[in-house]
């Protein structure tokens, strides 16, 4: 793994972590008690979310290097 596909994966969750923590203001301002299964389920479905369009952006690149989204070609890449 690249020093930078490393750096983008620290930064997403790093996004992520001060969208959570911002959060958690705007909820105590409404008055609103959050147990800790409504955090875990709030966590999985962010780290779900950033695993998920990570996995698609990177076969998306690689389909894009091999050759496979080329156009009037054959349908085997060539090696």
């Amino acid at each position: 793994m690249s020093r930078k596909l490393v750096w983008m994966i620290v930064i997403a969750f790093a996004a992520l972590a001060a969208v959570l923590w911002g959060l958690t203001f705007f909820w105590q301002g409404m008055g609103v008690e959050v147990t800790g299964l409504g955090w875990g389920a709030y966590i999985a479905g962010g780290v779900f979310t950033l695993a998920l369009s990570g996995g698609l952006f990177l076969l998306s690149f690689h389909s894009a290097r091999h050759g496979y989204d080329d156009i009037g070609g054959s349908d085997t890449p060539e090696e």
